[in-house]
Parts: C-alpha cells; sequence; structure tokens
C-alpha cells in the first residue's frame, strides 16, 4: 500500500471508541495527520497486546525502532502509515524521533509486568500516552511549551485511567502496573489483586488512584484552556470521556477486578459533542 492509498477511512481507531469521537472534533486540514499518528501508536503497541512469543515480539519491536530511526535520518520507511505522516512531522517541525517514546514503552511492558515506584509508572506512562499526546498537539498546531506540557500530561492521565480500568484484566495476565510503592502505602500484595475480590484496602488503593488520574486529567484540561478551542477541542473531548468513565469506575464502587466498565457509544458522542460548550465543563 502506498502513502497516496492510505485514505481517510483506511485508517483511524474503530467506530465506537473514544478516539474516534475525539478526532470528529479535529480540524479538517489535521485530521489525516492524527490519524496516521494514532495508526502508528496503536500499531506499536499491538507488539505488547498481540504478540506473545517473546523472541517475535523483540524482533518487532527492533523493527520498528528501525523504520522510526531510518525517518529521522531522511530515510523512507517501509511501513505506510509511518511513512505517510512522515511529511506532517516536517510539516510541524517535528523529529521522527520523538515517536521512538511509544517503542520505549513496549520495551519496558517486555522486560518487566511490576514497577516499583510512582516515578517508574509516571516515567512509562510519558514515553507511551504522554509523548504521543504531546505529538498530537504539535499536528494540532499546538507549539507552545505550556501547551506541549499539559496534553503530555493528558496523555499520563488518559494511561492512569486505562491502569484502573483494565486492573482485572492485567493482573489475571500478571501484569500489575500499579506500583509497589503504593500497594506496599495500603497493604495490598499483588497476589491479593490476583483473587480479584474488592477487600477494602484494595478500595481504598483504587480510590486513592482514581483521584490521582482525575487530577491529571483536570491539570491537563485547565493547561489547554487558554488556547483556542479549534486546536484543542480533540484533546478536551477525549478529556472528558475519560474524566466520566472514571466517574463511572466510582460509581460502580470500583468493581474493575470483575468487570470492564465502558461508555456507550452514544454518550462518548455527546461528550465529545458538548465538552467545550463550556470552559472546564
Amino acid at each position: 500500500m502506498s502513502p497516496s492509498s492510505l485514505t481517510e477511512t483506511s485508517i483511524g481507531p474503530p467506530a465506537g471508541s473514544s478516539a474516534y469521537y475525539a478526532l470528529q472534533r479535529c480540524p479538517r486540514g489535521s485530521l489525516q495527520a492524527l490519524r496516521l499518528l494514532l495508526d502508528v501508536h496503536v500499531q506499536v503497541r499491538s507488539v505488547v497486546t498481540k504478540v506473545s512469543d517473546a523472541a517475535v515480539a523483540q524482533a518487532k519491536l527492533a523493527w520498528w525502532q528501525a523504520q522510526i530511526e531510518a525517518l529521522d535520518q531522511g530515510r523512507p520507511a517501509d511501513h505506510p502509515s509511518l511513512r505517510a505522516l512522515a511529511p506532517h512531522l516536517q510539516t510541524q517541525g517535528l523529529q521522527p524521533g520523538a515517536l521512538l517514546g511509544v517503542t520505549e514503552s513496549v520495551a519496558i511492558d517486555l522486560r518487566q509486568n511490576r514497577w516499583m515506584d510512582r516515578a517508574a509508572l509516571l516515567h512509562y506512562c510519558r514515553v507511551s500516552s504522554g509523548q504521543t499526546l504531546r505529538n498530537t498537539a504539535a499536528l494540532l498546531g499546538l507549539t507552545s511549551p505550556a501547551a506541549l506540557d499539559a496534553a503530555e500530561e493528558l496523555g499520563c492521565g488518559l494511561r492512569l485511567t486505562s491502569i484502573i480500568r483494565h486492573l482485572g484484566r492485567d493482573v489475571a495476565e500478571g501484569r500489575v502496573y500499579l506500583p509497589l510503592d503504593v500497594l506496599q502505602e495500603h497493604g495490598v500484595t499483588a497476589a491479593q489483586l490476583q483473587q480479584r475480590a474488592l477487600t477494602p484496602p484494595i478500595r481504598a488503593l483504587l480510590e486513592s488512584e482514581t483521584r490521582r488520574a482525575q487530577a491529571a486529567l483536570r491539570a491537563a484540561r485547565q493547561g489547554l484552556a487558554p488556547y483556542p478551542i479549534a486546536q484543542t477541542a480533540p484533546l478536551i473531548a477525549i478529556a472528558a470521556q475519560y474524566a466520566t468513565l472514571l466517574r463511572e469506575i466510582e460509581r460502580a464502587d470500583y468493581a474493575v477486578l470483575h468487570q470492564r466498565i465502558s461508555l456507550t457509544p452514544l454518550r462518548k458522542l455527546w461528550i465529545s459533542r458538548s465538552c467545550t460548550w463550556r470552559r472546564g465543563g
């Protein structure tokens, strides 16, 4: 497939997803670039989510790293989405090396299934979703350091929310994203999480982590508030959807260990359309 054959409908997030509705708030001129960026992010992250053989996963990760480094050195990439994204990066003054954050996050996932402390977890959040959201802001024309930092904080908030939401699935697969120092603070062990029973200490842990994720999303929205809605609307839309998801998790009494809590597509659509009617709404 050549870059010219990548139409607006051939790539992008699945219909009904949070990203799908967020991109509906995107300025027309930035839409294709953001679809390409998200496609690259999802393809690289799929090395963790879809490849079970460790050697194959390492080989795929090395291939992606080589592809991005080739772009960084002025050579064309083989992957069509990555190759088509390159001119958009150049237009906004982004070095292709800015895409290496997501490959670093995959490398972290492949070498460990525990995080020792919050600093390590936040680093992981920043190089994965944080860097991708930072690149998203740049492609939207948000070039000030403060706006880029707010977008990175949004990425961290999204990742922290996903960690809470997918806790049951992840612990069933032997992966505990909640860091060891936080577990110890609440008197919770990984083995207790794997029993998937909502004990009072685990509930307190989830309450605390939910507040942290909410604070990150709130800080990101406040940081984006001074900038034009025409540029920030996609970022605000996804922040609003994830903030609503956290409220649903609270209403469900943090039942994330044994069920998947989601928003309906219609509700996501409403949130993405209405979230910018009032600043901070």
